[in-house]
């Protein structure tokens, strides 16, 4: 990447005039301010003192973070731009009146606009510890999506069964897309799991009941609530708001 005559004198300034740095980009640290007061974090009256305190941040710990990890490969200002979002997206965790209890009464507004901006953040930061849960699986990911997708009625699609697609399979999947392709509300637990450890049992050449996958989902769907309440407890999640963040998650995985 060419360096411009500014960049190259930022790049300096960041070597060995920090505060100087930290002067030029204030413009940027009002900027990044604005927006979040404009999304509901902060108030309007709070902007002066909300800069001040990502300024002391900043001066504090964040620029010398900046000297040892910035290496080059993208705009200085992009890359402190970035260091600030996150400065204001850490003070806006810490002032939430309730940022990380994420209660069932939460999930259960819709749409988005009825939330407020730290009922969202909340919602968002949840589905993220979600997924790095679930890709902890392993090898068991994709069988526990399948069938956590179950679980919540999810409606499936052909990308859900299309790695399992065999001629041994033919069968069974066609029962599958008859079923879960389209809503199944109405369908118990046992009749689900029923038809879906068929599927499995052709895979692991088991024999296998549905009482035992059923059992098998409902243990990782109490380990999932284990994890994201945490120790000392961050969240507050139940057997019911589980399902809800399921959905949410596997909706925005939707294209």
């Amino acid at each position: 990447m060419e360096i411009l005559p500014q960049e190259a004198q930022e790049r300096e300034w960041l070597k060995t005039k920090p505060a100087q740095l930290l002067t030029h980009y204030q413009s940027v640290v009002e900027v990044v301010c604005q927006q979040f007061i404009a999304r509901g974090f902060f108030q309007a009256g709070e902007r002066e003192e909300l800069i001040q305190e990502v300024n002391l941040v900043l001066l504090e710990s964040r620029l010398q973070k900046i000297q040892l990890h910035f290496k080059g490969t993208v705009k200085l200002r992009t890359y402190f731009s970035k260091v600030v979002y996150n400065s204001f997206q850490e003070l806006a965790r810490r002032r939430s009146r309730q940022p990380t209890m994420l209660s069932e009464e939460s999930l259960q507004h819709t749409p988005d606009a009825d939330l407020n901006a730290y009922q969202k953040m909340a919602i968002q930061d949840e589905l993220f510890r979600l997924e790095a849960i679930l890709k902890g699986l392993g090898k068991r990911q994709h069988k526990a999506l399948f069938n956590l997708k179950l679980l919540v009625r999810f409606l499936l699609e052909q990308t859900d069964i299309q790695f399992y697609t065999s001629p041994k399979t033919t069968s069974v999947l066609e029962r599958i897309k008859k079923s879960f392709f389209q809503p199944y509300d109405q369908m118990t637990d046992k009749e689900v799991f029923d038809l879906s450890v068929q599927l499995y049992n052709l895979l692991e050449g088991k024999e296998n009941d549905g009482d035992s996958l059923r059992r098998w989902i409902n243990t990782l769907k109490d380990r999932l609530i284990h994890l994201l309440n945490g120790s000392p407890q961050r969240s507050a999640h139940t057997a019911d708001s589980i399902k809800l963040l399921l959905t949410y998650y596997f909706s925005s995985k939707k294209p």
